[in-house]
């Protein structure tokens, strides 16, 4: 009897589990974007625009908040951040934390030009660029 109860049984389990996931539509996804008026980190052409700016005109203050900016750096150090992929960038002794609102895949060490929104400091007094478009020379 136990024999026949065993397999029967484990073949039940098994059809319970095997269910498939629903799948995601386009109308469930929820699109973001910035209020009526201000810059909108995620849209590459709100950085096309962006005027070269130096690291010590973003540490020092004197770049307006929501400002079209680009830099030049090394990446020092990749960060962890929840909503996009982030990294610290340096100049000197100069850092900048860059959230890469593009994706693009960096490295450690690679020079890049990063055009984005500066919106203002970020941890330890560390100015941020949201930054839409992220060019590595080759």
């Amino acid at each position: 009897m136990y024999k026949f109860l065993i397999p029967l049984s484990l073949i039940f389990l098994l059809a319970a589990c095997g269910e498939e996931a629903p799948d995601v539509t386009e109308e469930s996804q929820t699109e973001v974007t910035a209020p009526e008026g201000e810059l909108d980190p995620t849209a590459p052409e709100q950085a096309e625009n962006a005027e070269f700016v130096s690291f010590e005109e973003l540490a020092s203050g004197t770049i307006e908040e929501g400002s079209g900016v680009s830099v030049q750096g090394t990446v020092e150090e990749l960060a962890d951040d929840i909503a996009f992929p982030s990294f610290i960038i340096v100049n000197g002794e100069n850092r900048i934390y860059i959230r890469n609102m593009a994706e693009t895949p960096v490295e450690v060490g690679d020079s890049i030009t990063a055009d984005g929104i500066f919106e203002g400091s970020a941890d330890e007094d560390m100015p941020m660029i949201s930054a839409s478009i992220i060019e590595k020379p080759e």
